[in-house]
């Protein structure tokens, strides 16, 4: 029998495939992992979702917990929300066989998120305005849609929560849109809904961050584009080789996809080229995103007004769940670009009105997120803290590795926790065996004596 995988919130390590290697270990960068017994185990409350150790991982231990299940629509009305990475992973096809394929898979609605980003981008843009004379929020504000940014500035960074722009992610934007637009026709029928969020990361669903999770209404299923690629390709190498018009019928305008903006955005820098905030930056990648919270942290960017942040290389088109290399993909956008177009389809007037309405805000302060990593990431008291200090100062610091845990100072903290013994110490180990080895040649030579 193969053992069971370890499944936590985003990942899940196949201790049958690992080999101890440690390369999950080096990477992750809230130091969730640790190796016992020459496998890797993670102490899921610290994992944000980065999937750093499923990138570097040689021997394929690590899977994402996305998955697609086994019959889409087959009892239930399959809504597929569309991250536009998909577009990219299909290069000899427009978005619209794209959304045509999917529906020949069983989704009976496929919502492109185009005009969501528009409401966000508005959104977004208005509160940085107002905010130069409220100073409602500090500088920089700091985009929310990448949830693996705001997972780890709650976890690691929970000083900076006041700098996460205050407005509903686009996907946010587009659950509550289908929750009041198309939903409430199945509900009367009596017919289940289920939401299938498509994206390129390891994530929840499509509610994680801005919407009430617990709020009464459809299912929602995060699905990997990895996890439904295989299916969706014969689908668009039909479509391909028919004479349909890609555009089949629709119910709403949103299922539909007519300009290239939601794919740009997808693109480091997308975010920001069209928002008109001239002091604004775009970092992406793991590492860069990490220094540059340090740097706010530390008082340093003020003048900056505004922050796209994206973990992954060449942002979301680099995820780590899609399944085309993302130099292609974003020649791909490119390509949609100069085909589309970068196009505004909603009116100003109107997109100001939900605004003064408070359409856009959030359900849940993102001070919510504080207590929820808080409850989970061990604290020390101040005596704990001392004795960290001092065992610190005992091992040496040589942050090897050969203990299971990242470094010297997690291995303490793991110590005085309950999660490790000192003997786990390489260097520790050694040194007590030569201290009984010292004491053994002195009895020795007292015998002699």
């Amino acid at each position: 029998m193969k053992p069971e995988p370890s499944d936590g919130l985003y990942v899940r390590f196949h201790e049958e495939r690992c080999t101890g290697c440690a390369e999950c270990l080096k990477v992750c960068p809230t130091n969730a992992i640790r190796i016992r017994r020459q496998k890797s185990v993670r102490f899921v409350d610290q994992c944000i979702g980065c999937a750093a150790c499923l990138r570097v991982c040689p021997a394929g231990a690590v899977s994402s917990t996305t998955q697609l299940p086994e019959s889409i629509g087959r009892d239930h009305v399959a809504i597929a929300l569309v991250s536009p990475v998909l577009y990219a992973q299909f290069p000899s096809i427009m978005p619209g066989g794209v959304l045509m394929a999917l529906r020949q898979t069983g989704f009976q609605h496929t919502v492109d998120m185009s005009f969501f980003f528009e409401m966000f981008e508005f959104a977004a843009a208005e509160f940085v305005r107002r905010n130069r004379t409220t100073r409602e929020a500090p500088w920089p504000l700091i985009s929310p849609i990448c949830p693996v940014v705001v997972r780890l500035i709650a976890f690691q960074f929970p000083s900076l929560l006041p700098h996460i722009l205050p407005v509903l992610r686009p996907v946010g934007l587009m659950t509550r849109e289908l929750r009041e637009r198309i939903i409430p026709d199945y509900e009367n029928q009596k017919q289940r809904v289920v939401f299938y969020y498509i994206n390129p990361c390891p994530t929840l669903s499509a509610s994680t961050f801005g919407i009430d999770p617990h709020r009464p209404g459809p299912m929602e299923v995060a699905v990997g584009i990895n996890d439904i690629y295989p299916i969706l390709k014969p689908q668009v190498e039909k479509v391909l080789a028919s004479d349909r018009i890609p555009f089949s019928w629709t119910r709403f305008g949103f299922e539909t996809c007519s300009t290239a903006d939601a794919a740009f955005a997808a693109m480091s820098g997308g975010e920001i080229t069209r928002m008109e905030i001239d002091n604004s930056l775009a970092v992406h990648g793991l590492k860069e995103t990490v220094d540059y919270l340090n740097k706010i942290e530390m008082g340093l960017l003020k003048d900056v007004e505004y922050i796209e942040f994206r973990t992954c290389r060449e942002a979301c088109l680099g995820g780590a769940l899609a399944v085309v290399d993302k130099y292609i993909a974003k020649r791909h956008v490119q390509k949609m670009v100069a085909t589309f177009g970068m196009g505004r389809r909603l009116p100003k007037d109107s997109l100001l009105r939900q605004y003064e309405q408070g359409k856009f805000k959030l359900e849940k302060s993102p001070e919510v997120l504080r207590r929820f990593f808080s409850s989970r990431k061990p604290t020390l008291s101040l005596a704990d803290a001392a004795r960290v200090e001092q065992l610190v100062a005992e091992l040496g610091n040589h942050n090897c590795g050969a203990c299971g845990a990242p470094d010297c100072r997690t291995f303490a903290e793991d110590v005085i926790h309950g999660q490790a013994e000192l003997k786990d110490c390489v260097w520790m180990y050694v040194r007590s065996l030569k201290r009984g080895r010292t004491e053994t040649d002195a009895d020795s030579g007292k015998e002699h004596g």
